[in-house]
């Protein structure tokens, strides 16, 4: 690859990451949002406790366990394109790195093929949730189900197109996240002043 394919393939990747990157602080704002709602009910709880007459966050379970579907799959994409993810590479780690790059690129087309399946069915499933109008089980305070099913979709959609972008980078040769072992260590000792020259 020359050094201006190189520079075009490292420009692409980093709006892919950053993409990516930008995406994931929604991920983190559910967080929050599990631990802020997890926190009021607790508290809503022990004042209740106190005979005071305030009560949790109605359906505060059901709103955690909805929220953990953007915290998972809408940051899965990051964390497999820098290979983030859980791999057991006891066997393959024994492999000749040419044969570990084919079984990695035999993975990431499987995971595409997974990914790509689970999104069709979390659309098919939306359109259906749409169709009948559910809702979260939570009497009187229930609320739709359908964007939850998007989002799943969607980051199913990401992680496929995550997996993609990972064999376009083992196909040039480009891993950033990788560190080059040859090159000099960043915390070498800087030589003191004032010393022999």
């Amino acid at each position: 690859m020359s050094h201006s394919q190189n520079s075009g393939f490292a420009k692409a990747d980093a709006v892919v990451c950053r993409v990516l990157h930008v995406i994931t602080y929604i991920s983190g704002a559910c967080l929050i949002g599990i631990m802020l709602v997890a926190f009021f009910n607790v508290i809503g709880e022990k004042l209740r406790g106190l005979g005071l007459p305030i009560t949790g966050i109605p359906a505060s379970t059901e709103i955690i366990q909805y929220l953990h579907i953007p915290v998972v799959f809408l940051a899965a994409a990051f964390v497999t394109l820098d290979r983030g993810h859980t791999k057991v590479d006891l066997l393959s780690s024994k492999l000749p790195q040419a044969v570990q790059n084919v079984i990695g690129i035999i993975a990431d087309l499987i995971g595409i093929a997974v990914c790509l399946v689970v999104a069709k069915l979390g659309f098919d499933q939306m359109a259906e949730i749409i169709a009948i109008h559910k809702m979260s089980s939570v009497s009187g305070v229930g609320f739709p189900l359908w964007p939850f099913a998007l989002i799943m979709s969607i980051g199913f959609i990401m992680l496929a197109f995550s997996f993609g972008w990972a064999i376009a980078r083992d196909i040039v040769g480009y891993h950033p996240a990788i560190p080059d072992p040859n090159a000099p260590a960043e915390d070498a000792a800087e030589p003191e002043e004032g010393g022999d020259k």
